[in-house]
């Protein structure tokens, strides 16, 4: 029988949530059982093999979702969207989003739980990805309210995609300096691009200056009129 089979089983839960050939495996569990594997992930590599991935800011950006999820709520819904933007250019045309007001619930979580000495050592290095407005005003953001755009009713979003593409490529490439795992047929088989050379980087949308949009949880929205967006009743 095959050795690590939790290698197997993350890269198997990556492809189902990312992947467009998987949409119909996807279902309401399918963000946590990625989740989950990718904490059994760290774990595991860090106790059997001393690689420690929960350093990178990816994994701990996406391990502060898992906790809110494990140990205080469900996120409210997610969703995932795959297209070619109507005034700008994603470096990866996919999506996925979770509730803004989630997210800071997320970080609220972390933030009430942790020392000061670790929550300042990981805030720290989140903000590689994470604006600091967001997250000092993660409390505030619990509430946000919903926002009217050209008439129409949306919540705001944040995009997590970017954070399970790249850690997947950290451990794709972590894997392959692991003598036990780099023969591994799941490593081997991967595409060339798993790899850190094309992590996506904190400013991946190229768009108008004039005609930034906005992103919620049905994707991103060009507003006609921004002097009529308004906080929704």
């Amino acid at each position: 029988m095959e050795n690590d089979r939790f290698i197997d089983r993350y890269f198997e839960s990556e492809s189902i949530l990312l992947k467009i050939e998987h949409t119909e495996k996807r279902n309401i569990n399918t963000l946590i059982t990625y989740l989950e594997m990718l904490h059994s992930t760290g774990d595991k590599l860090k106790d059997k093999y001393q690689c420690n991935i929960k350093n990178i800011s990816e994994f701990i950006i996406l391990r502060i979702i898992r906790n809110y999820f494990h140990h205080v709520n469900d996120i409210e819904n997610y969703s995932m969207f795959v297209e070619i933007e109507e005034w700008g250019i994603y470096e990866y045309n996919r999506h996925l989003i979770i509730a803004l007001k989630d997210f800071a619930k997320s970080l609220k979580n972390f933030m009430d739980k942790s020392n000061k000495k670790y929550q300042d050592s990981q805030i720290e290095l989140i903000t590689e990805f994470i604006e600091v407005d967001i997250i000092n005003k993660a409390e505030e953001l619990c509430d946000i309210k919903d926002i009217i755009i050209d008439e129409n009713t949306y919540s705001l979003g944040i995009d997590i995609f970017k954070y399970v593409y790249n850690i997947s490529n950290f451990i794709a490439d972590k894997c392959r300096n692991i003598d036990e795992l780099k023969d591994k047929k799941v490593i081997l088989n991967l595409e060339p691009t798993y790899t850190e050379y094309y992590n996506i980087s904190k400013r991946d949308l190229i768009c108008s200056p004039v005609n930034v949009p906005i992103m919620t949880t049905k994707g991103l929205v060009f507003p006609k009129n921004r002097s009529t967006i308004r906080t929704a009743i």
